[in-house]
């Protein structure tokens, strides 16, 4: 019995001609505030989906776009399931919420904003 003959390793792509995928540039602080308000919502629910929910105090946050020290983040309580962008709340470094029509956890929110604050470049936590 023989073997078949053996298939050639196909070459490798050269590193100078890979692409790298990076974020979308927006138009406008707006669109940009659209697109990350979405993505939060789709976290959130990714989150819920897989048993990443921790009662009433998990959440994530995304830093606005334009309003200086301010985030958004999914109402205390709420189930990640459910979650939409239009659910989310605004809040800002002190953890008053600026926008929306729910609480915020003040506790772990806290943490978030403290981290907000030492890494400006980082759009969530």
């Amino acid at each position: 019995m023989s073997e078949p003959p053996a298939v050639p390793a196909p070459a490798p792509i050269p590193v100078e001609q890979l692409h790298f995928a990076m974020p979308p540039v927006h138009a406008s602080p707006d669109e940009e505030r659209a697109y990350r308000r979405q993505r939060l919502a789709g976290a959130l629910r990714l989150f819920g989906e897989h048993g990443y929910e921790d009662g009433v105090s998990g959440h994530i946050t995304v830093r606005d776009p334009e309003l200086a020290d301010c985030y958004w983040v999914n109402p205390f309580g709420a189930p990640f399931a459910g979650i939409a962008p239009q659910d989310l709340i605004l809040v800002n470094g002190d953890g008053q919420v600026v926008q929306g029509r729910f609480h915020v956890n003040q506790a772990a929110f806290a943490v978030h904003a403290a981290v907000h604050r030492a890494r400006p470049g980082a759009v969530a936590v």
